[in-house]
């Protein structure tokens, strides 16, 4: 510990080094006071605050806030932060703020798991996601040597059954059906939007987020590097995850509707009176200057066409794991699939997104059927 050093104006000044034992780095203070005393008592004070001495005195809302930092704030989307925000205040809720990261064993971390399902009644698959973030961050923690066991190991997920509650993608054929319908719909931006995302399955915020000169006509490709945040700041964003920025195929029916929508875009008043700043115009602007359409807006066109076609309706995000199930159809790469869908890791993919329907059922089921008549007929 420093000695507290007597100033010019009669008070002692303390200084306070340490190394934090979160992120490793070396942190100074100091401040002055009219005692010894009142030194040493200010110097404790912040090296018990600071959680300087043991892993064992970290606060587990510390940790989270210090994790987030470090390793989510600058590389997550808006909407993934907004999950994270949501998953510690579940987590404040349920521990309180005076809980110590040590604290939490196996038999605590199963009864936030049945507090979410059971007492907040959420549906299964958002306590999946809110037991990934409170795993990923209590993993990060015991690869740092600050706890001794990993707590989630073995848990079991609870929590409302809601696979009944929304249709969550679609048929080949409720697909073509759906396609028909908007094709022969109004001329709109949600329109070409509802469009885009069948042909790619790509987030809405990254479609929201499309400029005119991401369309690379000349390669068959989409650029999605960014997304829109049309809840918030109402500007563009970064992706979800590092992993969603991707170049994605265009499969040449959506390039031909592209090509024709783009050009009576460039036509129209609003780009004309823009002239040279034409390489910044949203592909799907809504009704407000400089605003890309909103979810709601698509979700309410989508509703209208699927009941034109006859089929369930579903929301924007069905289409994303339409367009997975599609590529399962087709016999695509899993690591094909993963990289269009924008996936940091392939189980994400096949957790998720690669559901087991009808449809690739029967396909695979003839799969090996023929697989095993031809080993038979040697």
């Amino acid at each position: 510990m420093a000695e507290p050093k007597l100033q010019k104006n009669g008070k002692y000044l303390i200084r306070v080094r340490f190394k934090h034992i979160i992120t490793g780095e070396w942190v100074e203070r100091q401040k002055q006071f009219s005692t010894k005393k009142q030194c040493r008592d200010w110097e404790r004070n912040v090296l018990n605050e600071a959680e300087t001495t043991s892993p064992d005195k970290i606060m587990l809302a510390t940790y989270f806030e210090e994790w987030y930092v470090t390793f989510k704030k600058n590389t997550v989307g808006p909407d993934h932060r907004r999950k994270i925000r949501t998953t510690k205040k579940y987590i404040l809720n349920f521990f309180g703020k005076n809980c110590k990261l040590k604290d939490i064993d196996r038999n605590k971390y199963q009864k936030w798991i049945n507090y979410l399902g059971i007492e907040k009644n959420l549906a299964i698959e958002t306590v999946k996601a809110h037991h990934q973030i409170f795993k990923s961050m209590l993993t990060e923690a015991l690869e740092s040597n600050l706890i001794r066991q990993n707590p989630t190991r073995n848990i079991t997920i609870v929590g409302r059954d809601a696979s009944q509650e929304k249709k969550r993608t679609l048929t080949a054929d409720e697909w073509n059906e759906l396609l028909k319908a908007v094709l022969l719909g109004e001329e709109c931006s949600s329109k070409y939007a509802t469009l885009t995302m069948m042909f790619i399955g790509c987030r809405f915020q990254e479609v929201d987020g499309l400029l005119i000169s991401d369309i690379l006509f000349k390669s068959d490709q989409i650029n999605i590097n960014k997304a829109f945040d049309y809840r918030v700041t109402k500007e563009h964003t970064k992706t979800k995850t590092y992993g969603s920025k991707r170049v994605v195929d265009m499969p040449k029916p959506l390039k031909a509707i592209l090509k024709n929508y783009v050009t009576r875009l460039q036509q129209s008043q609003k780009v004309i009176e823009m002239n040279s700043k034409n390489r910044n115009i949203f592909l799907f602007p809504g009704d407000l200057e400089n605003i890309p359409i909103t979810n709601r807006a698509i979700n309410k066109y989508l509703k209208r066409k699927c009941i034109i076609a006859g089929i369930e309706p579903v929301t924007s995000h069905a289409l994303r794991h339409a367009k997975t199930d599609l590529l399962v159809l087709a016999g695509a790469d899993l690591i094909y699939i993963q990289k269009q869908l924008g996936h940091a890791d392939p189980s994400t993919t096949l957790k998720y997104y690669s559901t087991l329907n009808e449809e690739i059922r029967t396909k695979n089921y003839n799969i090996q059927d023929r697989f095993i008549e031809q080993v038979m007929q040697r």
